[in-house]
Order: structure tokens, then C-alpha cells, then sequence
């Protein structure tokens, strides 16, 4: 069996996790992962043409054609059923998105769609689309020193001095451009998230931890048919109306019964967490000019 910690949870799987972060075997982990036959009552389901997905508060499945069916039960059961001739990699990717996001609102948990960088004794987060740049910004500051916490998803947890996120595991990925754009050396084939995309991931073993950080900051980064680059500062209602479009998978939640966690998780972010939005233009590069605005907003707080 092999033991990880992911998205602030432990997992023992029947499957090696290369992406994950191993820990030492636990008597009783949060989530227990096996290979498996998914239920029968999904079998019609599974002989849809299309990729099909189905779920309320306890259950949910999930088809994905030529890759596998995945089955999540009340948060803690979850079992993988791969096609034939499958690829393991594709098949580990449905699992860390879909199959997990739907473990964590199983759990009351609301993971938001976020990277995030270490800011001392706590952590800055940067919401955005897909192709917003959300993971070229991080690793761009990551070239420059600063240490990765998370990509692509952040797990928001209430404490007593605040909001904290565990982050969700050791690799980035990132689209084969990004390598270049962000200086951070080159990909590795080995690291091909999936067969048919140019998107390869990249590890952060050293700087991952387990416990959650203290959300310090956030920015929301968009893309406009603008020519220019704009910022500003939001907070309350605002804040609100971005950072409510950013929960993971946001399709998921009203169908499994998560709805008040998550206007609760949004409000505490809107109201405690100084939020800038990033608008960038869509067809001029203004990597440099976000990097020197980020790292002069953080710098100012020092």
C-alpha cells in the first residue's frame, strides 16, 4: 500500500502517486484509494458513448472515456476502475481533480482554484481562469526566490486568528511555453501530464508542507481585450463577486449540498483577506510589469 498527504488530508491507495507526498504508513487515513469495479448501478452509465458524471451529497461518479470510471463515497472510499489500455497518467489526473474535489465537498471542504507563494509566516494566493496565468506567474517568482506552496488549488480552512489553506500537492503544471516564459528551465517528457497535451509538471518536493498557512493576500488575475495593464484593490461585496467564481470544480457544489460551507468560505475570504484584481490585455506580455507590482505590493507590507 503506499500513504500520501494531499490537500490536507492523508490517502492509502492501491496506486503510486509519483505527484504526491509521501508520509509513513497511518492506521487510520482519511481516504482509502483501490482498483476496483465501480458499482453495477452505474454500469448503463458507463456504456455511454460520451464521458458522463453523476452525483449528489454522498455519491458521485465519474466516466471518462478510454481512461476510467472513478466512485467516491461519503468523503473517505474511493474506487478506480481503469479502461483498457488506460494510461496511468490520465487516469492519476482525473483522480487528483475531479474524484478529489468531489472528496473534499463530500467533506465540507471547499478548495478554491488557486496557486500560492509563501509570504513569510504565511501565504499569498492567485485566483484566475484557466490560461489566466495563475501557475506562470508563481513559477516566474518562483525564479526570482520565492518558495511555492500550491498550485492550481488551495484548501481553505477557518481558524481562530483567521483563514489558513492547505495546499493540494508537489507539482505544478504547466503548459510547454510557460518554461520559457517563466525561466525556469526545461520540461521534462517523463512529466507529461497527458499524452495528447503540451502541459508538463514540475516538482516542488522541497518547499510542500503539510500543515496549513495563513492567507495573508490574494490576487485575482484576469485577461481582457484591454491594451493596458490595470489594478485594483477590493474587499467586502467586491471582493465577493470575484472570488465566488474561483471555488474548484464551482459546478459541483449546489448538487452536493455545499452551498452554505461555501458562501461561508467566500464571505470570510471577501471580508478578512486584502484582495487585488490583475487585468491584464490579452495580446501584449505583461509578465515583467505584474512581477515588479507584486513584488513592490508585498515588499510595501514588509
Amino acid at each position: 500500500m503506499n500513504y500520501y498527504f494531499a490537500y490536507g488530508l492523508t490517502l492509502v491507495t492501491d496506486i503510486v502517486f509519483p505527484e504526491l507526498h509521501i508520509i509513513a504508513p497511518t492506521e487510520n487515513p482519511d481516504i482509502r484509494v483501490v482498483i476496483g469495479a465501480t458499482p453495477s448501478a452505474y454500469t448503463d452509465i458507463k456504456k455511454e458513448s460520451e464521458s458522463t458524471i453523476s452525483f449528489d451529497s454522498d455519491n458521485y461518479f465519474l466516466n471518462i472515456i478510454n481512461v476510467g470510471s472513478y466512485y467516491v463515497n461519503a468523503g473517505n472510499h474511493v474506487i478506480i476502475e481503469p479502461a483498457a489500455n488506460a494510461d496511468m497518467k490520465e487516469v492519476r489526473l482525473f483522480f487528483l481533480s475531479n474524484a478529489m474535489a468531489a472528496i473534499l465537498y463530500q467533506r465540507q471542504m471547499i478548495p478554491m482554484h488557486a496557486s500560492a507563494i509563501y509570504d513569510n509566516d504565511g501565504i499569498v494566493l492567485f485566483l484566475g481562469d484557466s490560461g489566466a496565468g495563475k501557475s506562470t506567474t508563481v513559477a516566474s517568482l518562483q525564479a526570482k526566490g520565492y518558495r511555492i506552496f500550491s498550485d492550481d488549488v488551495c484548501v481553505p480552512v477557518p481558524t481562530p486568528d483567521g483563514i489558513s489553506a492547505y495546499a493540494a500537492y508537489p507539482m505544478m503544471k504547466l503548459w510547454k511555453d510557460s518554461f520559457d516564459l517563466a525561466n525556469i528551465g526545461d520540461y521534462e517528457e517523463e512529466l507529461r501530464i497527458r499524452p495528447t497535451m503540451d502541459k508538463y509538471g514540475k516538482l516542488f518536493n522541497e518547499s510542500f508542507d503539510t500543515r496549513p498557512m495563513r492567507i495573508k493576500r490574494i490576487f485575482v488575475l484576469e485577461k481582457e481585450d484591454t491594451g493596458y495593464l490595470e489594478t485594483r484593490q477590493v474587499m467586502g461585496v467586491q471582493a465577493f463577486k470575484y472570488l465566488q467564481n474561483y471555488a474548484y470544480r464551482l459546478q459541483y457544489i449546489e448538487g452536493m449540498g455545499v452551498l452554505k460551507d461555501y458562501f461561508q468560505i467566500i464571505s470570510l475570504l471577501s471580508n478578512q483577506i486584502p484582495t487585488t484584481v490583475i487585468t491584464r490585455p490579452n495580446e501584449v506580455d505583461t509578465l515583467d510589469a505584474i512581477l515588479e507590482y507584486i513584488e513592490n505590493l508585498l515588499e510595501e507590507k514588509h
